[in-house]
C-alpha cells in the first residue's frame, strides 16, 4: 500500500514543470456566455452590503489592486492565477499540491501552481516562494537558459541569485495577499535610488548646490535613469511616490497597504534585474568614477572658439561637394533626386511621343486601300506594335528599327522598288528617332516623292 502511494506521489511530481513569475499569463480572459445564459441585472431593495470574497472549495478569490483575480488556499499555503470559476478539476490540482508539499517538506514556503495542458496531458507549472531568503526555488534542477539569457555568462551563484530575487519581488507584485511590508523597507528603496542618482541622501528632488557635485549628480542620475527608468524625471517621480508611501505607512502603524506593496515590489524587481544585467557584484562591473564626469577645464577658450569656427568655414565647401555626390545604402541626396526627376521626365516624354508616332505610322499603313487589308501587312504592323512595346522599355534603338520595317514594306509593296523601300525605311527611322515637326514634313515629302509616281503609273 505504501509502495503504491509512493508511486502515485512520484507520478504526480513528474507532472510538474518549473516556471518563474514573469512567465505567468497576465492578460484578461475573453468572457464566454452560454447561449441560454441569464444575466441578472436587478438590484434588490436597500441592498448595500459589501459581499464577502467568493470561495470555490477551499480556495478564496482575491482581487488584485489593478483589478485582476487570483486564488489562495489558506490551509495549503498555495496560490494560483487560474480562473477557478471555470476550472472543473480542483481535486487533481489539490492532489498535486499535496504531493509537492510532501516532497518539499517546507511549510513556510508558498507554492504557486498554474494548471495547463501540455502535449494532450494536464501538467502543473509551479514555483516556490521562500520568504526568509527573498528568493524562489523548485524541487528539481531547472534549466535557466531563458531566465538568465539576457545577461552574458551568468555562471556564478551570487550573480544568478540577483535574478531569482528579482523574480521574488515580481511574485509579490502579482500576489500581494498577506505580504507585510514595513516603511523601513520603503526607506531602503529610496536610499538605493539616491545611491544610483549620485546625490546626497537629503531629498530625492534636490541636487547639491556645488557646481561640481551638481554636474556629477546630474550625469550619474541621467545615466542611471536611462538604463533603469527611461528618463530622469520619471526616476524623480518614482522617488516622490515612494516618499508618499512611506509617509502614509508611518501614519498606518508602519505597514504599507497593498497598492503600495505592488508599487514597491515592482521597483525592487526593476532594481534587482538591472543589477543582474549589469553584473552587479562581479569583477566585470564598472562604476562611474568622479573624474569621468567632471567638466574639463580649458585655457584660452577664445582661441579654441576661433579655431573651431575657421575649421568649420574651410571645411564647408568640401563638405557640400561630398554631400552632392554621396549616397548611403541607396538613399539619394536632394540634388541627385532633382536631377533624376528632370531626366526621368524628359525620357518619359520622349518615349511617349515616340510610341505615339510609331502607332500613327502603323495605323496609316493599315488604312491604305488595297494594302492595309492584306494578311502580310496586318501581321507586320501587329508584330511591330507588340515588339516595339517591349523594346521601348529596354532598347530604344531596336524599337526604332522594328517600327520602321512596316514603312519600308509599304513603299516596297506600292513601288516595287528596293531603293524606294530603303528610302521609306530611312524615313520611318528618322521619324521615329526624333519626331519633330520639320522632320515629319521632310519624311512625308520623301514618301510622297517615292510613292506618288507609283500611284499615277498607268496600269
Amino acid at each position: 500500500m505504501a509502495r503504491g502511494s509512493q508511486q502515485q506521489l512520484t507520478k504526480l511530481l513528474q507532472r510538474g514543470i518549473g516556471i518563474w513569475p514573469t512567465q505567468l499569463p497576465r492578460y484578461a480572459e475573453v468572457v464566454m456566455l452560454a447561449d441560454n445564459g441569464y444575466e441578472d441585472t436587478s438590484v434588490r431593495v436597500k441592498e448595500i452590503d459589501n459581499p464577502p470574497p467568493a470561495t470555490y472549495g477551499n480556495w478564496q478569490e482575491l482581487v488584485h489592486p489593478l483589478g485582476g483575480t487570483y486564488y489562495h488556499h489558506n490551509t495549503k499555503n498555495a496560490l494560483t492565477p487560474m480562473n477557478l470559476r471555470l476550472y472543473l478539476d480542483l481535486h487533481s490540482l489539490e492532489d498535486f499540491i499535496d504531493a509537492s508539499r510532501a516532497a518539499a517538506n517546507e511549510d513556510r514556503w508558498t507554492l504557486v501552481v498554474l494548471p495547463t495542458i501540455f502535449m494532450g496531458e494536464e501538467r502543473f507549472q509551479y514555483y516556490y516562494v521562500v520568504p526568509d531568503h527573498n528568493i524562489i526555488a523548485w524541487l528539481e534542477d531547472l534549466n535557466g537558459e531563458l531566465l538568465f539569457g539576457e545577461c552574458i555568462q551568468p555562471s556564478e551563484w551570487r550573480h544568478k541569485r540577483l535574478e531569482l530575487e528579482a523574480q521574488y519581488w515580481k511574485h509579490y507584485e502579482f500576489f500581494p495577499h498577506q505580504f507585510q511590508m514595513e516603511t523601513s523597507q520603503v526607506r531602503r528603496i529610496r536610499r538605493e535610488l539616491v545611491c544610483y542618482i549620485g546625490g546626497k541622501p537629503l531629498t530625492l528632488h534636490q541636487l547639491p548646490k556645488s557646481p561640481k557635485h551638481k554636474t556629477e549628480a546630474t550625469t550619474l542620475g541621467q545615466s542611471s535613469a536611462a538604463s533603469i527608468f527611461w528618463t530622469f524625471d520619471q526616476m524623480n517621480q518614482i522617488g516622490a511616490h515612494l516618499a508618499t508611501i512611506e509617509t502614509e505607512g508611518l501614519a498606518d502603524n508602519g505597514i504599507v497597504e497593498e497598492t503600495g506593496v505592488v508599487f514597491c515590489c515592482r521597483i525592487l524587481y526593476i532594481l534587482r534585474h538591472h543589477q543582474f544585467l549589469n553584473r552587479h557584484n562581479q569583477p566585470e562591473a564598472r562604476l562611474i568614477r568622479t573624474h569621468a564626469v567632471r567638466e574639463k577645464h580649458r585655457r584660452c577658450k577664445l582661441l579654441v572658439f576661433i579655431g573651431n569656427a575657421a575649421a568649420m568655414v574651410l571645411c564647408m565647401p568640401i563638405t557640400i561637394d561630398r554631400i552632392r555626390s554621396t549616397s548611403v545604402d541607396g538613399i539619394l541626396n536632394g540634388v541627385e533626386v532633382n536631377s533624376f526627376i528632370d531626366d526621368f521626365s524628359s525620357q518619359a516624354k520622349g518615349q511617349i511621343t515616340l510610341a505615339g508616332v510609331s502607332m500613327a505610322l502603323d495605323i496609316a499603313i493599315l488604312a491604305i486601300p488595297g494594302l492595309g487589308t492584306t494578311q502580310t501587312s496586318q501581321t507586320m504592323c501587329s508584330c511591330s506594335l507588340l515588339l516595339g512595346s517591349y523594346y521601348l522599355r529596354h532598347k530604344t534603338k531596336m524599337f526604332i528599327v522594328i517600327t520602321g520595317i512596316p514603312t519600308s514594306f509599304c513603299v516596297l509593296r506600292i513601288t516595287g522598288s528596293v531603293a524606294g523601300s530603303i528610302l521609306g525605311f530611312l524615313a520611318g527611322v528618322a521619324t521615329d528617332f526624333k519626331p519633330s515637326a520639320p522632320l515629319m514634313i521632310a519624311s512625308l515629302i520623301t514618301l510622297g516623292v517615292v510613292v506618288g509616281p507609283a500611284r499615277i503609273r498607268p496600269q
